[in-house]
């Protein structure tokens, strides 16, 4: 019998901040016109990795490795300070938040992507960058990228202490995500910028 397998995702929870702040921007990008396919309250988080289609006993192996090497890695923040988008082609793809969180947060990634290379899982050589995808552009206004600079708001200090690893169902209303797997870590709170 085949073993299962599950597309799988390591990433940081939001707060009740952060998922206010996406309600308002989503409904602000409605208002000036653009449609898509909206990030669901429940999903927002902040991917560090995506390792796709894999049996749970490999997520078990990365989530022990993982528990092993961030073992006392410090509490801290990341914030999330302003509205991006990607292109293609000069048409916008994907709306996000922008995140920085300094060393720290890069330290971080650096850490569970080598307990995913010691876990003998192939990933994308493709360079981190910290966003919380906002939604999947379907229809756009004209002049959206003048309109998208116009959305400002308070930076908001997003607080870490753990990290998941999650399965990600893909069905017709969109992504279900179930968390497999918590790794916490212990220590002093670091403020960031």
């Amino acid at each position: 019998m085949k073993e299962k397998l599950y597309r799988t995702f390591i990433a940081l929870e939001s707060n009740k901040e952060l998922k206010a702040l996406m309600e308002t921007l989503i409904e602000k990008l409605k208002k000036i016109g653009f449609k898509s396919n909206w990030t669901k309250n429940e999903n927002v988080h902040l991917t560090m990795l995506f390792l796709g289609n894999i049996s749970m006993q490999q997520i078990a192996k990365i989530s022990y490795k993982a528990g092993e090497r961030i073992f006392g890695f410090p509490t801290f923040t990341f914030k999330v300070d302003k509205l991006g988008y990607f292109t293609d082609n000069g048409i916008p793809k994907v709306l996000w938040l922008n995140v920085s969180g300094g060393e720290t947060l890069n330290g971080l990634y650096s850490e569970f992507k080598k307990s995913v290379i010691q876990s003998d899982i192939e990933i994308s050589s493709e360079s981190f960058v910290p966003h919380i995808t906002v939604g999947r552009v379907k229809k756009h206004p004209d002049y959206w990228d003048h309109l998208i600079k116009e959305i400002t708001f308070e930076p908001i200090d997003v607080p870490v202490n753990s990290v998941g690893l999650y399965s990600s169902q893909l069905k017709k209303t969109g992504p279900v995500y179930t968390k497999l797997y918590t790794i916490d870590f212990e220590g002093g709170v670091i403020i960031n910028g």
